[in-house]
């Protein structure tokens, strides 16, 4: 169990090094904002490409084979990304860590489904809490370093370094984590519940997308926020769904699966709401940080019910959720973007909180 947390968190810190590497990229390049954006989608594309490629592995190799192999390259894609020597190769090397990415995902959450049902417990709020400390933790010892006058490859360096010294606890994971299909299928068309689990994902990952590229922008370019003030915006998102989930499964446990997302869902929606129409920074970043309390039990919830489909392997149909929640991440931010440009970003948020309201009706899914 440890060591499965300890995967998420390598997982967080792998993100959060590529998040620091992309305005390096921007300034060594010298790209534009919408260049930048069209690099930005070779990631996601990766993801969602390499998703069905990931549920054959674990299917075939055992989740613990897959997120070795996955992991290994997943950390030396981190210092390769800071020293990638033009926008080209910088986007080919997107795509690969996408791709691993997407792979070390589906592996450690067969990881996580199969420590949970074996506890009898809810356990997967608390795992994925690790992948939101990986991602802050990170975020503070990179600003501190690069203050320090560290460059960004020394940081990415080290990254490198706690990934692989937690791939090295190798040993503790399960080596058989999950059964294969009874009947030897290796692919399945998805059912309703499948589907719906899919959306439901979707609407949480693309809520994080959204909030992550672009609560920043609204503060500073919306409200007239400095930048520095204006990052607190996603900061109280970040530490406000790292708390959530921390302490996810004991509320779950005690209100109900259901409940939990209703509540979250509606939640998340009000503190969208709140983040559009109150014009004062304090409200705002209290908006956005309801945001990530609300949704961050969501998609823990949505994943673990994915792993209990009736009729279908978890090998199956966890990788067929994920790819619709990495549709949500890679397409939300592009269309926030595009509804903004037509009208305003507060109205884009606008829409994100009817998504979210819309989405507490889906609580039965996760029964």
């Amino acid at each position: 169990m440890r060591t499965v947390r300890l995967v998420y968190f390598m997982a967080g810190i792998g993100i959060s090094a590529w998040a620091v590497t992309v305005p390096f990229a921007k300034i060594r390049f010298g790209l534009s904002d919408a260049a930048l954006g069209l690099i930005l989608l070779a990631p996601g594309i990766g993801g969602i490409l390499a998703m069905p490629l990931a549920g054959l592995c674990v299917s075939r190799l055992g989740s613990k084979s897959t997120l070795l192999l996955a992991g290994v390259v997943f950390g030396l894609m981190l210092p390769l990304l800071a020293i990638a020597p033009s926008p080209a190769v910088f986007t080919v090397f997107l795509f690969l860590f996408g791709a691993v990415f997407a792979m070390t995902d589906i592996a450690m959450n067969a990881q996580a489904v199969a420590t949970e049902a074996r506890s009898g417990g809810l356990l997967m709020s608390s795992f994925h809490a690790m992948y939101s400390v990986g991602t802050l933790t990170v975020a503070g010892v990179t600003s501190i370093l690069l203050r320090l006058g560290a460059g960004n490859v020394i940081c990415a360096l080290l990254s490198a370094a706690a990934v692989f010294a937690i791939l090295a606890q190798r040993r503790f994971l399960q080596t058989k984590a999950e059964d294969p299909p009874a009947d030897g299928a290796k692919f399945a068309w998805p059912n309703g519940a499948t589907l719906l689990l899919g959306l439901c994902c979707f609407a949480c990952f693309m809520t994080e997308g959204a909030v992550t590229d672009w609560s920043t922008i609204f503060l500073r370019f919306s409200r007239g926020i400095g930048i520095a003030s204006a990052f607190f915006g996603y900061v109280g998102f970040a530490v406000a769904m790292a708390v959530t989930r921390l302490a996810g499964d004991r509320i779950a446990g005690r209100f109900g699966k259901p409940m939990v997302m209703r509540l979250g869902s509606l939640m998340a929606g009000g503190g969208m709401i709140l983040a559009v129409l109150t014009p004062y920074e304090i409200a705002d970043v209290a908006g956005f940080a309801l945001v990530g309390l609300g949704v961050g039990n969501v998609a823990p919830l949505v994943l673990s019910a994915a792993s209990r489909v009736p009729g279908i392997s978890p090998n199956l149909s966890v990788p067929a959720v994920m790819t619709l929640g990495y549709g949500g991440f890679l397409l939300g931010p592009v269309l926030i973007g595009l509804v903004a440009n037509a009208t305003s970003l507060g109205a884009a948020f606008g829409l994100i909180a009817v998504m979210l309201t819309a989405l507490s009706f889906a609580g039965r899914a996760v029964a």
